[in-house]
């Protein structure tokens, strides 16, 4: 039993302060929420446990922004702000309803609630114009480019792409128009807990390593800008370890922020019954990877299914590459070395077709690999032999024409064969990687991945490839969820099925290539982490 250690508090909350009118007026509880509230770069971003404050300081910093704009000829202080969350759901439940906390319609004006939401609020020389969005399809993202903004909140950031967040940056400075005076100030404020390690906001701000093997290109992209401004709070409780580092419980943070306006024991109970990565993510404000959901791979142990350095490909054996085609897709790339796997290499992209991502895959091939040719075909043979195993769904022609994603990547010099699973059966797919998983080779796991190179897999595996919990039951949907870590999981599957791992799971060879399975079967766990 992990002990909770809470401070005295008081029993009665303080009360909100009024102005004259009956506004409420607001005062923040921390100094991080200060310095965030005081910064004037073009981007800046608050990072905090779950209760810190950090959504209300992003909507008073809106309100403080448009105080701070330049009166136009007329006299008024004129702005427009969209306001954007991952859902329209959450959009209308959670932001909507903290929006209107502070800003009620009844003192600040009418809220229109026909889609998109927008709010005027037009008191004294303030004639600010708020509109929210929610960007769970592509219409919406369309919809934003059709407006031109002052700034954009992004509310819970941790589930917003980064292209998303290029594409919306480009639209504000926009209002008021130059010949109304401009904008004093433009740009993005936004909000998170902690993200997964393979966000682009850690990438970014260097508190993960970006991966050796991107381009210099690649590289420039995640380079922190200098008008950036990163506001990180302190975590809202601390661990509590002996001497030998074992974990004992929780204590509350004395630095932690907006406690003022929280009830007493409000951390201690929220942690009851979570996980540890749930608390190190949500009240930690650790990043790392939190499962919303029940993990496919639960056997998946990152000390020792992931490799601290990166992994280079190893001369004189075969490279098995797997593919998952569609909109968003996916590569992974590894070998399979005395009867060892080792993913060394990964590259995903989010709304392109086969016709641009084949030639990423090539470029990632050619990088990591130097001189490769495709097995069976005739010709020079210097490097690696490389086969690519593919969705079985790639074959299938599109809408527009006959043209399969096989045909594209043959086009480009890979030809690519479906994956040997019947069907495409998920269950197999699934059983493939947690065979390779579960089994030891000298004392080994057989399943390896390059901690460095191959984050959005590492993710995908530690749980982000997840069962979404049916709502309102203890239950979990029978098919992964479908995001961007179903699509490199999927692409992981097919290479290892590729490689006979489908066979080796009933004791067959791994492709016929390299002689009979030796793996301890009798001696595997399906504890999570756990092989005998």
């Amino acid at each position: 039993m992990l002990e909770v250690i809470e401070p005295e508090r008081p029993k009665e909350l303080p009360k909100i302060d009024l102005d004259p009118q009956g506004r409420k007026i607001y005062r923040p509880d921390g100094e991080v929420l200060r310095q965030f509230l005081r910064c004037r770069k073009h981007v800046s971003v608050i990072r905090g446990s779950i209760g810190s404050g950090t959504s209300t300081a992003c909507i008073m910093k809106m309100w403080m922004l448009s105080c701070e704009q330049r009166p136009n000829s007329d006299g008024v202080r004129k702005t427009r702000w969209a306001v954007v969350r991952n859902t329209f759901p959450d959009l209308k439940n959670t932001t909507v309803k903290s929006w209107l906390d502070w800003f009620p319609e009844e003192m600040y004006g009418r809220f229109y609630w026909d889609r998109p939401f927008r709010h005027v609020i037009r008191l004294g020389d303030i004639d600010m114009e708020v509109i929210f969005l929610a960007l769970d399809s592509e219409d919406d993202i369309r919809k934003l480019r059709s407006f031109e903004f002052t700034g954009i909140w992004f509310n819970e950031l941790e589930f917003i792409d980064k292209a998303i967040l290029d594409e919306a940056e480009s639209r504000t400075g926009r209002y008021p128009a130059v010949k109304d005076g401009g904008a004093t100030w433009d740009g993005v404020i936004a909000d998170m807990n902690a993200p997964r390690e393979d966000h682009f906001i850690p990438l970014m701000m260097g508190e993960v390593p970006l991966p050796d093997d991107w381009t210099e290109e690649e590289r420039l992209s995640y380079r922190r800008p200098d008008n950036w401004g990163y506001h990180v709070q302190p975590p809202a409780m601390l661990e509590i370890k002996d001497a030998g580092g074992t974990l004992l419980g929780y204590k509350m943070n004395p630095k932690a922020e907006n406690t003022k306006w929280l009830k007493p024991g409000y951390y201690a109970e929220k942690i009851k019954g979570k996980t540890k990565q749930w608390i190190d993510s949500r009240v930690l404000n650790k990043i790392t990877v939190f499962v919303d959901g029940k993990p496919v791979w639960e056997q998946f142990n990152e000390d020792a299914h992931v490799s601290k350095t990166a992994l280079d490909p190893i001369p004189g054996w075969p490279v098995y590459v797997g593919l998952d085609f569609g909109r968003n897709p996916a590569c992974t790339a590894g070998q399979l070395v005395n009867n060892r796997w080792r993913v060394f290499a990964e590259v995903t992209a989010r709304g392109v077709g086969a016709s641009i991502f084949a030639p990423l895959v090539k470029q990632l091939l050619t990088r990591r690999l130097g001189d490769w040719y495709v097995a069976g075909e005739d010709g020079e043979r210097r490097g690696y032999e490389v086969l690519f195993f593919g969705d079985p769904k790639g074959d299938d022609g599109t809408q527009a024409d006959e043209t399969t994603a096989y045909d594209v990547f043959r086009s480009h010099g890979m030809p690519v064969r479906a994956a040997p699973v019947k069907n495409n059966h998920i269950q197999t797919r699934i059983e493939a990687v947690e065979h390779a998983m579960i089994t030891m080779v000298n004392g080994l796991p057989r399943f390896l991945i390059d901690g460095v190179n191959c984050r959005t897999l590492k993710v995908a595996c530690a749980g982000g490839y997840h069962f979404k919990r049916i709502k309102g039951t203890a239950r979990h949907e029978d098919k992964p969820f479908k995001d961007r870590y179903s699509d490199i999981a999927d692409a992981c599957q097919y290479m290892v099925l590729g490689a006979g791992e489908g066979r080796a799971m009933t004791g067959g060879s791994h492709n016929g290539r390299r002689g009979p399975v030796d793996v301890n079967i009798g001696k595997k766990s399906r504890r999570r982490g756990g092989f005998g």
